[in-house]
């Protein structure tokens, strides 16, 4: 039996051991799986539970409002973002973007991120609306949108640099690592074995036993010493080789029993045999209690209290959880007020105190004695400022209902107290502001008013009672502009902003003009209320309405004053225009020496008329904005040596030397107004003749190429004459402004040359200065723009004005004039052509169509009786004095000189324009040049 005994213990021990092995193996194996499902409990707690609560934090008015109230966010959202705290971590970065990806706010954001990880959360949240987390190398990323009416108007972002130190307060069941898909050490529960931010590649797994499982992008490890399991099993050795021994014992000991039993067994059956064949009566039996059954009842409720203690360590782990993720101060403390449990809010909070601990518990459960809330002030040593808290007290009971103690939740008012106080200075601010506000309910029927300030009450007379639940029609009338309220309709039917100024009514009838400023305010991103902001301007616009009338008086007058001066213009000029013609039919008559004396000084006498006449007439042009710049080409140096000539006859009458200098970088042919340049250099050169009595005088031109193709003249008349003081040389360009009286009486003239020159300058881009010093002499210098022209362009203007070749010929001339005296002299001009006068339109149109001749050219005079000559020319384009007539040339001859009467003779259907005074030169070229085109035209039409 006893070598069967041996084998079977043999065979026995070597099962239970291999049993034993396998299943310290699994158990071993298990701790690490269940090891790495609760890391991935927490990991997802994590993830989940911060995105919830960001998201909570994007649905906070606070934050929506910074969307909708972007002028006073400022004032709100830093407070608030420093209050953010959602994790344990020892650095966490918060930051609020807009929806274009531009950051708005942030706390502590210091986050380096790469563009593929930026990109994804901007498209995730910006672009799709959705909530977005990592767990990477780069750290741990949550962002929620802050949706409005569904659609991410921003996005709230919480970032943490590194997993480790959001993993790092939770326990651990076994060594802990967290790696990213290439193998980066992202968190590690013992640092010293594994370092984060190493490479688990790089550890030496040698006496570890390691278990990973994918999570998201994530590997997690639990790592476990396999020299823990060698320990394991050697404990376990020793335990079977004492189960073995006391096995054999028990074997043994079972053996002696079997075999006491096996004896007493046999006793008593050789008893009872015995008795009975003795006829012995039979003893009674002693039973005794099995005992392998209580074993396994104790073996059963041991798996029970096992099972019962591994509940509740996984229970008091996620409650220690819930504990730590709560945002109020929470502390337990049992009858005695002894404290059970705090959290580590609450112990931040007694550390941030002056008193102890137990001293804050004993005010706290003194000032809740009597009652279940209070907010109580604290002093915070960190800040220097109190602290308002709210503590609320519930009683703590067992499953039998016992109270076992109290349990105290403090909320921080603090901020909400800071809040209140900032709204209560916005309202007060609103109420005292000096412009009007009101604010309407545009979701309620009628939009009524919900609110108005003091200054509207102020403005309009109606107190808040009065207006208040009512329209803002009310402060309409009869006389307020239509057109203006159903703008304002408009606008609030699309949700639009709108300004206007229109005229309400006030509480006691009277008027005002009220300008209006209205706002849409929008709550989740759909427009609810509207504020206006009110402003009289009844004063403004009674300004406005002045201004408007004096204005336009001021273009009455200025109309009235352009008819004038044309009127008189044309008054002045009929009269010199006669004298000067009857001027110009003496000087080809024959007179002595006297007689051509005589007749020189009245005809420099008439020409210093027509200047200052001239001079007026081009600053009325000037001041009215009548006078034109011509732009054609002309020989500039013509022009000036054309000057040079002119004057070169006065200078040395006077005993000067008039010298003439030329840099025009071979631009002899420009274009421009020849004839505001040449009178700008007249009269800067009959100045310099005029105020100069000994010395030269000094003429320079050049022109410039400019880099944008134009070209500057640039010419400066420098002579010696009496020069200007420099206190009078500010306002020698002003009208009517000579140096002195004593000038004005000793040289004469109006005043208007510089003033007149300036302002040519200025009209054909350029300026003029001057530098003199007084008895030294003057240089004035002006710069005019010019344009590049060429030689053909001054042919085709030039062309025009020529006569043509060859032998004159005797014209038929109509000379329609209403002045006998301008008749005669026209006459007198054309005397070697045949004319024929008529003293109005009527009489020219009577005569071209009863007289046989047919006319050459027909001049007209503008302004006449009965028929003035825009009309009469008007009817003879139009076939009135017959078909012959038609296309007849037709000179204008006329005083007026203001701007638009060239043009009302060309629009009238006259061929060329000729001003009085004119020479007679000027007067038989243009009627033998426009003679000769006729004369040309019929020819080529009988051919």
């Amino acid at each position: 039996m006893l070598p069967r005994l041996a084998v079977l213990v043999v065979v026995f021990s070597t099962v239970l051991l291999a049993l034993s092995l396998h299943f310290i193996i699994k158990q071993t194996d298990d701790l690490q799986q269940e090891s790495i499902e609760g890391l991935e409990q927490d990991l997802k707690f994590i993830v989940d539970d911060t995105t919830r609560q960001l998201a909570d934090l994007a649905a906070n008015d606070i934050i929506i409002n910074s969307f909708v109230d972007i002028s006073q966010r400022d004032n709100y959202l830093p407070m608030f973002f420093r209050s953010l705290n959602l994790t344990q971590a020892n650095s966490v970065e918060f930051a609020l973007f807009d929806f274009a990806g531009q950051q708005i706010i942030n706390k502590n954001w210091n986050a380096n991120l790469p563009a593929s990880l930026d990109t994804t959360w901007r498209q995730q949240t910006l672009g799709s609306s959705n909530a977005f987390s990592s767990v990477s190398q780069y750290g741990v990323l949550i962002s929620v949108p802050v949706l409005l009416q569904g659609v991410a108007e921003g996005a709230l972002v919480m970032y943490v640099d590194s997993l480790q130190s959001l993993l790092a307060p939770f326990p651990r069941l076994t060594k802990q690592v967290v790696t990213d898909e290439s193998g980066n050490v992202l968190f590690s529960s013992q640092p010293e074995l594994i370092a984060p931010q190493s490479s688990i590649n790089a550890f030496d797994d040698s006496g570890y036993s390691l278990k990973q499982s994918a999570w998201q992008n994530l590997v997690l490890y639990s790592v476990k010493p396999t020299v823990t399991t060698y320990r394991e099993i050697a404990w376990t050795g020793v335990v079977l080789l004492c189960m073995i021994a006391g096995f054999v014992f028990i074997t043994l000991h079972m053996i002696k029993m079997t075999g006491t039993l096996a004896e007493n067994t046999l006793s008593t059956l050789f008893d009872d045999i015995e008795n009975k064949l003795n006829s012995r009566p039979e003893k009674p039996r002693k039973l005794r209690a099995f005992e392998a059954k209580e074993l396994l009842d104790i073996r059963k409720a041991f798996d029970k209290l096992l099972w019962d203690l591994t509940e509740v360590s996984l229970s008091n782990e996620q409650f220690s959880n819930v504990l730590e993720s709560m945002g109020d101060m929470l502390v337990v403390v049992d009858k005695n007020n002894r404290t059970i449990l705090s959290n580590k809010r609450f112990d931040d909070f007694s550390n941030d105190q002056y008193t102890e601990r137990e001293s804050i518990l004993k005010h706290i459960t003194r000032q809740l004695a009597s009652k279940e809330h209070c907010e109580l002030t604290h002093f915070s040593v960190s800040t220097g400022q109190d602290k308002f808290v709210r503590w609320s007290k519930t009683q703590l009971s067992d499953a039998n209902g016992n109270v076992r103690g109290n349990v105290y939740v403090g909320s921080d008012e603090t901020k909400q107290r800071s809040l209140e106080s900032h709204i209560k200075i916005l309202s007060h601010a609103i109420d005292e502001a000096t412009v009007s506000i009101i604010i309407s309910d545009i979701t309620k029927p009628g939009q009524p008013i919900i609110y108005v300030n003091n200054a509207f009450e102020a403005l309009t007379g109606y107190t808040r009672e009065e207006i208040i639940g009512h329209n803002c029609r009310t402060m309409q009338g009869d006389d307020t502009d239509r057109a203006s309220v159903e703008a304002i309709r408009h606008a609030i039917n699309n949700r639009e902003p709108i300004e206007t100024t229109l005229l309400n009514y006030s509480k006691d009838g009277g008027t005002f003009y009220n300008r209006l400023n209205l706002t849409p305010v929008k709550i989740n991103g759909e427009v609810t209320h509207y504020i206006g902001f009110q402003q009289d301007v009844t004063q403004q616009r009674q300004t406005e309405l002045f201004l408007q009338e004096a204005k336009h008086k001021a273009e009455e007058s200025a109309r009235l004053k352009s008819s004038f001066l044309a009127s008189m213009s044309h008054e002045i000029r009929t009269p010199i225009h006669g004298i000067s013609g009857v001027l110009q039919l003496l000087a080809d008559s024959k007179l002595d020496d006297g007689q051509k004396h005589y007749l020189s000084l009245a005809k420099f006498s008439i020409q210093g008329l027509l200047h200052i006449v001239n001079d007026i007439l081009d600053f009325s042009k000037i001041e009215a904005g009548q006078l034109q710049i011509e732009e054609s080409a002309f020989d500039i140096l013509e022009s000036l040596e054309n000057l040079q000539s002119q004057y070169a006859v006065l200078c040395q009458e006077k005993g000067l030397a008039l010298h003439f200098h030329f840099d025009l970088q071979d631009y002899h042919v420009v274009q421009g107004d020849d004839v505001r340049f040449r009178q700008i250099l007249s009269n800067l050169l009959g100045n310099a003749v005029k105020f100069t009595d000994a010395g030269s005088i000094d003429v320079t031109t050049k022109i410039e190429k400019l880099p944008n193709g134009k070209l500057i003249l640039s010419c400066s008349v420098k002579d010696t004459g009496i020069g200007i003081a420099q206190e009078k040389q500010d306002t020698i360009f002003d009208v009517f402004t000579q140096e002195d009286l004593s000038t004005t009486r000793k040289f004469g003239g109006t005043g208007l040359g510089l003033s007149i020159s300036k302002q040519l300058c200025e009209l054909m881009g350029g300026n003029i200065e001057l530098k003199s010093d007084k008895d030294k002499g003057s240089t004035f210098t002006f710069r005019v723009m010019l344009s590049e022209a060429d030689e053909s362009q001054l042919t085709t203007v030039t062309k025009a004005l020529k006569n043509d070749s060859g032998e004159k010929k005797k014209h038929k001339v109509l000379i329609v004039e209403d002045n006998d005296i301008n008749q005669i002299i026209v006459k007198q001009h054309l005397s070697a052509h045949t004319t024929l006068s008529a003293k109005s339109g009527v009489e020219a149109l009577q005569a071209l169509s009863k007289m046989k001749v047919t006319f050459d050219v027909i001049l007209m005079d503008c302004q006449m009786p009965d028929m003035d000559g825009f009309e009469a020319t008007k009817r003879i384009r139009s076939g009135e004095a017959g078909e012959r007539y038609v296309n007849v040339p037709i000179i204008a001859l006329t005083a007026n000189a203001m701007k638009g009467d060239k043009e009302r003779c060309v629009n009238a259907g006259m061929d060329d324009y000729l001003s009085k005074p004119f020479d007679a030169v000027d007067l038989i070229d243009k009627v033998e040049h426009w003679a000769s085109i006729e004369r040309n035209r019929e020819e080529s039409a009988v051919h």
